[in-house]
């Protein structure tokens, strides 16, 4: 799930990607095995196979009736994306693994496979995808009878590939024949991976959203970097102190340029972390979207959570608004433009490779925007898979690597990552890296994963749509959310 190198999504980009994630949810649902929708981290531009033109040329635009000159010719077919490819070592049947790995941690990844390839004299062929791709390819490759050895996917996805049949379970073949207990693993995330009593998958990490604080910006508007704001209302107060233009006005004072912001409080960042983050804090630990049962996104709760981020980026003006072509908030974190950075624990290598912002930078518990100053965090992790139908020697295979990763958690972690393993989370190594360390003793007191379905996906898409037009500034809040509440309980529904 790297995203460090990714901006944050435009409007126009968070409501196409939004529309194409809920079509690919409609096929999902209408195929057996079905591709699953994907999961997506923000891109920072449309690839040119996604992104749709402004207007419609004149080739697209329909006629009332072609004639034979102008008939439309056949439609062509998108090319196949293709993946980054890596390929390590040499020896034997390569090992085949698809993913979604990229960034800074996918470089550390890359480097363990090189490792491992090196000290197994084998070859290991590492296929990186964006992740709409893979959420495409993979139940297609499954289906057609030629997945890869094993895969890496999240946790919450885990359910539904499940009951759609393209992974299988690891009891036998990875715990109880490599002695690997599953108590070594985090409950919360154990129990998502555990269908019909069955473990689908084995976590590789634990990631999630953290908070990131400028000790410069703060200490700049003369405000004390230890002391944060507690709650939602003192958030306001201090966002306002601040946020400031370039004429040195702040939001609440007469003639405030809103156009000409010169440091932000704070920034919205990825909605599929950030918003159930803030309803956890809303909702007392509790998920803002569904409880598996029942909708709850135009709850009283979850609905002023989605308006207190309004509120922030069109009423108090201290976090940008959801419109294109904004700077990735890592720039106005390196230019001294923003305090606090609601970011992922893969942001690690950004920091490495900016020494003098990770000198005035600490890792902190995200702060609590809600009125009673609860706090929560969404954590998820990544998680090791083997594709239904994978033959007996891509079985052993994948379990050899896949063995060697989870013993090596310790590497893992220098990308930011925390060790999936309790055990290796308390090696002197992992707890000597200061986000590392931050992160994991904040997911331990507030971090929450959400409510696991067999169509998780497809919900997700449905509250991201609703969410994005609100945050866009496109819908109405009670329109919008009372529309995907209504999604959200057709899908809860069916079962």
């Amino acid at each position: 799930m790297s995203i460090r190198d990714k901006k944050a999504l435009s409007r126009r980009q968070f409501l196409i990607g939004a529309g194409l994630v809920s079509a690919a949810a409609t096929l999902a649902a209408c195929g057996a095995p079905a591709a699953a929708p994907a999961a997506t981290k923000p891109a920072a531009e449309p690839t040119k196979a996604e992104a749709p033109a402004a207007e419609p040329t004149k080739a697209e635009a329909p006629a009332a009736e072609p004639t034979k000159a102008e008939a439309p010719a056949e439609p062509t077919v998108a090319p196949e994306p293709t993946p980054a490819v890596g390929e390590y070592g040499s020896g034997g049947t390569p090992t085949v693994i698809w993913h979604g790995l990229g960034g800074a941690d996918g470089a550390v990844f890359a480097t363990m496979l090189q490792t491992f390839a090196k000290e197994n004299n084998t070859t290991i062929r590492s296929e990186t995808y964006n992740w709409d791709v893979f959420f495409q390819k993979f139940p297609t490759a499954v289906a057609a009878g030629t997945p890869p050895d094993w895969t890496i996917f999240h946790a919450a996805e885990v359910p539904q590939m499940a009951s759609q049949g393209l992974v299988q379970p690891l009891d036998d073949v990875f715990y109880k024949k490599n002695s690997i207990g599953t108590d070594d693993f985090a409950k919360s995330v154990m129990d998502v991976l555990t269908v019909d009593g069955k473990t689908m998958a084995v976590p590789f990490d634990n990631h999630g959203w953290s908070c990131y604080v400028n000790t410069n910006v703060i200490k700049n508007a003369g405000l004390d970097p230890d002391n944060l704001p507690k709650n939602g209302q003192e958030f306001i107060d201090w966002a306002l102190k601040i946020t400031v233009d370039e004429a040195g006005k702040h939001p609440n004072e007469d003639g405030f340029n809103a156009d000409k912001t010169k440091v932000w409080a704070l920034d919205f960042s990825w909605p599929r972390f950030t918003m159930p983050s803030t309803w956890f804090q809303f909702n007392g630990g509790k998920a803002g979207q569904h409880d598996g049962k029942k909708a709850l996104l135009n709850s009283e709760k979850s609905v002023a959570a989605v308006q207190y981020w309004h509120d922030l980026m069109y009423k108090y003006k201290v976090v940008r608004p959801a419109i294109p072509g904004l700077p990735w908030a890592g720039d106005l974190m390196k230019t001294d433009a923003m305090a606090l950075w609601w970011d992922g624990t893969w942001s690690l290598g950004f920091f490495k490779d900016n020494p003098e912002l990770e000198k005035v930078t600490k890792a902190v518990p995200l702060n609590s925007l809600a009125p009673d100053g609860n706090q929560g965090q969404k954590i998820d992790s990544h998680i090791m898979a083997i594709p239904t139908g994978a033959k007996d020697d891509q079985v052993e295979r994948a379990t050899k690597v896949m063995v060697w990763l989870s013993n090596n958690g310790k590497t893992w972690a220098t990308s930011g990552q925390i060790p999936a393993r309790l055990s290796v989370q308390k090696d002197p190594d992992v707890q000597a890296i200061w986000s590392v360390k931050a992160a994991a003793e904040a997911f331990n007191q507030f971090g929450h994963t959400e409510a696991a379905h067999k169509s998780f996906i497809e919900l997700q898409t449905a509250w991201e749509t609703a969410v994005g037009s609100v945050l866009s500034n496109t819908e109405p809040i009670k329109e919008a959310l009372d529309k995907g509440n209504e999604a959200i309980q057709a899908i809860l529904d069916r079962g």
